[in-house]
Formats: C-alpha cells, structure tokens, sequence
C-alpha cells in the first residue's frame, strides 16, 4: 500500500483546492521520497497537519490551533473566508503494485480514499471511499494498514525533540503502534467496554430475577389451584355456543324472514306509489282540460243559429202555404188547402221524428253496460279472494288451541251419551242448557288464559282488517249493481222509445204518401206556380240547413262521444286510483304489522346478543359457524346452570391476578434467557481478551526485539559509534482477587466481577509500565539521555525511528523538518538512511535540507502569495535532464 494523492482544500492556508501526487514505486525497487519545500510562513508544515488531520488527530494543540474551525481557511484582506475544510488521501492497495517480498495490507480495498470534512457550525463528517463512517472505524482500518495516529506516521520537528523527554509511560504508547498492536489494543479495549457493559446489564436482571422469583412462586400456586376452573370454562363456552348460537341462528332466520319480506313489500308499495302518483297526475290533467265542453257549446251555437234561420224560412214557407190555401178556400178547394196543409204538418213531424231517431241509433248504453259489468266482476273477484282468506284464517285460529278444544269437545260428547239415557224431557232440556253454558264459559275461559290470548289478539287484529276490507268492496259491489241497473233501464226505455218513434214514422210516411196520391188526383182551378217555385227554393233551403245541422249534430255528437269516453275514462281511472289506493293502504297495514314483527325480532336479537357478550361467548364465531340439528335448550340450559354453580363454587380469580401471573412468568423467562445469553456473551467476550491479550504480548515483544536491534544499529551509524538501547519497564505484579480466601467466599459476584474489569484494563499483556531509552555517543560516559545536548536527542530520537520504519514499516512516513537541528554531516547520514528505508516505505519529507532534496525523486514548491493562500508548484527530479 502506498500513498497515490493528497487534496486539500480549504484547510489552513490551502483555500484553494490543490491536489499532490506521489509516487508509487520507482524502477520497481523503492517507493520514492517526495519533498516539500519552501520558504518559512508559506504555509508548506500544513501538508503534514492535513495528513495528521484526516488520520483523525483530535487534538487541536497538535494541529497548532485553539479551536476545532482554526482549520478552516480564516480569509485575508484580499479573500473571503470558507465555511468548509476538507482533505482526502487516496491509497492505493493494488497486489500488482508491490514487490514480491512485500505484502498489500490486509483491507478489503484495492482503492482506499480516506476524507475528513469540518463545516465551521462544528459539523465533522469521516468518509471512506465517499461513505460516511465513524471515527473508531477509520482507526481500526488504519492500525489494520500499520498507520500511527498520533506518533511515527506524521513526525514533526517538535515531535523529535520532545520525544526523549516524555516520560516511559508516554512512550509506551508510542511503541504500541511502532510494534503494530494498536489495531489489537483497540479492540482489546472495545471488548472490554462490551465486557463491562455486560457485568452491568448481568447484575440487573439478576437482582430482577431475584425480586420476581417470590412473587412468581406465589402467582404460581394460585393459578395451579385454579387450573380445573380453565377446564370447566371451556365445557361450558362449548355448550354456551351450542345453547346460544341455536337461538341467535332461529331468531336470526325469523328476524331475517320478515326484514326480506319487508323489503320486497316496501318495494312493491314503492312501485304502487309511483303508479298512483302518475295515474293522480293523468286525473288532475284530465279533470282540468275543458277542451272537448269548449267545442261542444261552439257546435250548440253553430246549430241554434242554422235552427233560427231554418225556423225563419220555414215561416216563409208557410206563408206561402197560408197563400195557397187561401187561395183555394176563395176559389171553394176546401180539400186541398186541407190536404196541402196537413202535408205541411206531417213533413214537420217527419222531420222531428226522423231526427230523434238517429239520435237514440247513436247512444252507447250497451258498451258502457259491459263495461260496468266487467267491473262488477272484478268486485265479485275480490270479495271472493277476501272471503277465501277469512276461511284459512278461521282455520288457523282454530288450530291454535285444537288441544284444548278437543278436550271440552270430548267432555261435551260424553254428557251428551249420559244424556241419551234420560227419558224425562224436562230433564234433558235441563242438563243441554247446562252443557251449553259449561261448554261456553270453558271455550271462554280457555281463550282468555295466557296459552292462545296473545295469539288470539293478534288474530282478532287480522278478523277486525279483512272485515272492514269486505265491508269496503260490498259497499262498491252495491254502487256498481245500482249503476248497472241504473243503465240498464235506461237502455229499456230508450228501447221501447225507439220503437213507438219508428212506429209513428211509418205511420206519417204512410199518411203522408196518401195525401200526394189525392193532390197528385185532384186538378186545382187556380195558378200556384209562382208560389210553388218559391216554395221549392224555400224547401231547398231548408233541406241545405237540415244538412248542415245534420253534420253539425254529427260533429258534436261526435264531440260529446268523445267527452263521454273521456268521462268514462275517467271513471275508470278514478275506479283505478281507488281501487290502488285501497291496495296501496292494505301495503301499509301489512308494513305496519311487519315492522312489529322485525321490532320484536331484533329486541329478542339484541338482549339475546347482550347475553352472549355478557357471558364471553364468541359472537363472530357464532355468526360464522352454523348449528346443525335440533337441540334440548332445556337440557342445554341445565348443563350450563350446573357448570355456573361449579365455577361460583370453585371462586373466581382476578383477572389482574391472571395477568400478572402472565406478564410476571414473561418476564421471568426473558430475564433467565437475556442472564444466560448474557453469560454466554461474558465467557466469549473474556476469551476473546484472552486470546487478543496473547496475539499482542507475542507480537510485541517480537517486533520491540527487532526495533531493539535497529536502533543500536541505527545509533551507531548516525554517530558513528557508541551504543545505545531501549528496554521495558515492568509493573509490579499484582494478583487478581482477594488473598484471603474466606473474604473471596463472602464477596459479592457484582464485586469480583468489578474488580476483574479494573485489573484487566490497569494490567494489559505486554505487563509494561513505560519504555526507557539510554545512550552513549562515542567516546563519552553519559547513561541519561537527559544529559544529551540538543543535536544529540535529535539523532537520538531519529534513529529510534529509523529503527520502528524498518521493522514495522507504515505505508507512508511524513517527516516535518526533524533534520532542522542537524548539521550537513549528519543530515547526509540521514538522507542516506531515508533513501534506504526508501524501499520499504514513502517518505514524505518537508525540508529545507539540500541532501533531502537531493534524495528526492518528486519537489513540490509552496510559495504564499499575496492574498495569504498558498500556492503549490511541483517538480518531478527524475524527467530533468543533467548535462
């Protein structure tokens, strides 16, 4: 693994977003030194605090500032200050781009981009490849690839420095990540955290347990005293069902039955409605239209003014008849102004007869006859439907109380037999007046008891409606044989009326016949031509008006047919909407009497089904399921008394009881299961510090071996000579648990359980207290390295860390100015030890040393420029050609 890209942006001086490039490996052999360079405030020490910053550094002091947003780029007088800093290190942890000697790091990442994100509200957001993690992940994953937070991955000038003057115990820490335990400490330290967390959460469902275990015992023993009350209930649910579903399913039909037959008569009412509501509408429209009577007095007015004017010429022509017959009165014709005159007389009664007749030809008696006789046959229909009923119901109340009856019936037959053995007539006479009152006052006193009154009543209720329903049709029965008779006799004298008008029409026609034979014989003496001809016209005239008044007496006849179908129509309707209404008010009877029937059908629903809930049946079961066959209720009944009086017997018991016993055992049970799960979790987790307490103490004391070897070696090349060595300093050994046996007995698991926690985090596997360094430089005798001068500790301080990079080496190593207090000899060395550490790790080196840069393959130049942000500039050695 190796470093590929830094960016920064917004952080400290680096407002603008600048992005470094390092190098892999170089020619295959070694990762390559980057340098940094630079003048002093140009802001180039904060590509170290930006590597040191998103490896997670919490300290602000570390990062040279006073609060967590002095990361944040402040603004200058030339440039406005941000409200975000960010920085994102990019890994790369590919197979192929390492040495066969070497190994990636053990991530499940070939691609690794670490950011760390600040907003100035205080806001800090950690994302790895673009997802946002938690702190504790990104130090886990970095002490997986062998990163130091806090010491060897990003070392400062002052790091160097204060490095051997912190105490053993600081620089234990130091050499916890130089020998690559971290990762395990940290998780050592998490497990620990579990642990104790577990002992918390152990104790208190324990002391649960043991404050429920009492209370359980006794909820216990009452429920199992009560235990056959559960079997009793559930015997006499099953027979509650039984007993109560049959009833609620026999009410339920009958309820059921007359809310459908309600229905289908409501409709029927409905539909009844609508046709009286239409048929009151024709009768309104019909009883308000005056159209036909309009035209009939315009037709009588035509017809008196052609009567008026045929009377006029009608005395005009008896006028000239006066003439003719005073005519031959002066010249002694006698008999034939007679006979002139009687013709006159009988035209005129010919006439009156002719039309009279026609007008009784017209009448319509016969069809109105039929049509009142059709209806009294619908009447006839009716009453005889009605009567029908009152037979059935007759029937029906009788067998209502057919057993009683029969019995006084037997007892009546049986005096009756004794009765056949008297031979006193006064006797007999007697005894049949007291049968009959006995017979009487038993029938009486039978239908008044409580066994038939109730149903007696309702029967009388039905007696009392379809005799008022008879009482109706026989009075429209005898209104409609009124009508008929009425019009009948009316046919019959129009009849006979006819008759004796034809009669007396033959007899004119005949009368008149003769009367032409004897003028047509006998020769008149004077001239009457001229008056004749006059005549003639006055006849034609009138014979013109009789036509007119013939067609106008057509037409409104004609008119008064039409009114008298209209009126007989009428009738008709009205007949119709009676005979509806009458239906119509039969429905509503009907409807009332079923109304009561449903209301007391769903009163008996609703105290049944209040009974059902009262004693905890199961109501949806009972309408869900349905009961086959006939049951004893009485038996059933019994059943469900008894097993009552057992359960009242038995005591009730508290639902609340019941309750708690419940939620009680509940709680009982999860608590056992949560303290067993717990101790299971205890047992692992306490052997998974074992186990990482081993794996740390053998890694630690193989790589502080190696690191003990190197940095002799380290010394002695940096000061050509002397010696030097680090060694632990152990904690004094202390037991864990108590020395005294009986006090061990006596204390408390919560105790001992404290006090293992406090010895495992106080006494870690590596058993060290602190880590101590001596040195000797060449030709002196100094065994402090308080004694050292300053350049002394430096090269003290940086072969030590030579040493940790080339046994433990990180992926990358920024150091930040550590060669400032060497002279060039030394830096030499230094640069020479970096170039060989080179092919085991990336350096990223901040200098102002000119043999570091030699070293380098990549030079990035930072400059600050006027408006207080840094610039970066870079140069890669290696491309520059040397002539």
């Amino acid at each position: 693994m190796y470093l590929e890209k830094l960016e920064i942006h917004g952080f400290k001086s680096f407002a603008d977003k600048n992005t470094l490039l390092f190098p892999g490996l170089i020619s295959g052999q070694r990762r390559g030194i980057t340098a940094v360079v630079g003048p002093n405030g140009s802001g180039k020490s904060n590509v170290a605090d930006s590597v040191r910053w998103v490896l997670g550094e919490q300290s602000i002091k570390t990062l040279r500032g006073k609060k967590s947003e002095d990361v944040i780029f402040s603004g200058s007088d030339q440039k406005q200050r941000l409200g975000m800093a960010e920085v994102s290190m990019y890994l790369n942890n590919e197979s192929h781009q390492v040495k066969d000697d070497d190994k990636t790091s053990p991530l499940n990442y070939d691609h690794l981009k670490i950011t760390r994100r600040i907003f100035r509200d205080g806001e800090n957001d950690y994302l790895i490849n673009d997802n946002k993690v938690r702190l504790s992940e990104i130090q886990i994953l970095l002490a997986k690839a062998k990163f130091g937070q806090k010491t060897y991955s990003v070392i400062g000038q002052g790091m160097v420095e204060n490095f051997l003057n912190v105490s053993s115990q600081e620089r234990k820490a130091f050499f916890d990540e130089a020998t690559g335990v971290k990762q395990y400490q940290i998780k050592r330290d998490l497990s620990l955290n579990k642990l104790q967390n577990s002992y918390e959460n152990l104790q208190q469902a324990e002391v649960l347990l043991q404050e429920i275990e009492p209370r359980l015992k006794s909820l216990t023993r009452q429920v199992n005293r009560l235990k056959r009350r559960g079997d009793i209930e559930q015997e006499l649910t099953a027979i509650q069902f039984q007993y109560y579903g049959k009833s609620w399913q026999e009410i339920n039909e009958k309820f059921n039955l007359y809310n459908q037959e309600l229905l289908e008569l409501e409709k029927n009412k409905i539909a009844k409605d609508r046709q009286l509501d239409k048929l009151n509408d024709k009768l309104s429209k019909m009883e308000t239209s005056h159209e036909l009577e309009e035209k009939i007095r315009a037709t009588e007015k035509e017809i008196e003014v052609e009567r008026q004017e045929k009377n006029r010429l009608e005395k005009n022509l008896a006028k000239l008849e006066a003439e003719i017959e005073l005519q031959l009165e002066a010249s002694g014709q006698f008999d034939l102004s007679w006979l002139t005159k009687k013709q006159s007389e009988i035209n005129h009664d010919l006439n009156n007869l002719t039309e009279e007749i026609d007008q009784l030809e017209k009448n319509t008696i016969n069809n109105q006859t039929n049509s009142r006789q059709e209806s009294l046959n619908q009447i006839n229909g009716k009453i005889h439907n009605i009567q029908s009923k009152i037979r059935e119901l007759e029937v029906s109340l009788v067998g209502s109380g057919e057993g009683e009856i029969k019995k006084i019936a037997a007892a009546f037959l049986k005096t009756l037999e004794d009765l056949e053995k008297e031979e006193e007539i006064a006797k007999i006479k007697e005894l049949i007046v007291e049968l009959k009152n006995r017979f009487n006052q038993e029938i009486i006193t039978y239908l008044e008891t409580g066994h038939v009154q109730k149903n007696w009543q309702e029967t009388q209720n039905k007696i009392r409606e379809l005799q008022h329903q008879i009482d109706s049709l026989n009075l429209e029965k005898e209104t409609a044989y009124l009508e008929l008779n009425k019009e009948q006799l009316l046919y019959s004298n129009q009849n006979e009326r006819r008759k004796l008008l034809l009669s007396q029409k033959n007899r004119l026609e005949q009368e008149l016949q003769d009367i032409k034979t004897k003028l047509t014989k006998t020769n008149t003496k004077i001239d009457t031509k001229e008056i004749e001809k006059e005549k003639k016209i006055l006849s034609e005239e009138i014979d013109a008006i009789n036509n007119r008044m013939k067609g106008l007496t057509a037409t409104m006849d004609q008119f008064k047919d039409e009114s008298s179908a209209e009126k007989s129509a009428l009738f008709s309707m009205q007949k119709e909407t009676q005979t509806l209404q009458q239906e119509i008010n039969h429905l509503s009877n009907k409807l009332n009497e079923l109304k009561i029937n449903v209301a007391r059908q769903e009163t008996k629903l609703e105290e049944l089904e209040k009974d059902i809930r009262d004693n905890n049946v199961d109501f949806a079961k009972i309408k869900k399921e349905k009961i086959l066959g006939e049951i004893d209720f009485d038996l059933l009944r019994e059943k469900i008394n008894s097993l009552r009086g057992q359960l009242d017997t038995i005591g009730g018991i508290d639902p609340e009881t019941e309750k708690e016993y419940t939620e009680t055992k509940e709680r009982f049970d999860f608590l056992s299961t949560q303290t067993k799960d717990l101790n299971g979790a205890i047992a692992s987790l306490e052997k998974i510090i074992a186990e990482l307490d081993q794996t740390i103490k053998e890694k630690f004391d193989t790589e502080f071996k190696v690191i003990c070897e190197k940095f002799s070696e380290y010394f002695r090349i940096l000061f050509n000579g002397g010696s030097a060595k680090i060694f632990k300093v152990m904690l004094e050994e202390e037991k864990e648990g108590s020395e005294n046996k009986k006090e061990a007995e006596e204390e408390s698991e919560q105790k001992r359980r404290l006090k293992k926690i406090k010895f495992l985090r106080r006494y870690n596997s590596t058993g060290l207290a602190g880590i101590d360094v001596t040195a000797t430089p060449p030709g002196k005798k100094i065994s402090s390295v308080a004694m050292l001068s300053g350049g002394e500790r430096a090269l003290t301080a940086i072969a030590l860390i030579s040493a940790i990079i080339s046994a433990n080496p990180a992926p990358f190593v920024v150091l930040d100015e550590v060669d400032a207090a060497l002279d060039e000899a030394n830096s030499e060395r230094l640069a020479q030890i970096l170039n060989d550490l080179s092919n085991k790790t990336q350096f990223i080196i901040i200098t102002h040393n000119r043999a570091s840069m030699h070293k380098a393959s990549i030079l990035y130049g930072i400059t600050m420029r006027s408006d207080g942000v840094s610039k970066l500039v870079s140069v890669k050695l290696e491309d520059i050609k040397v002539e």
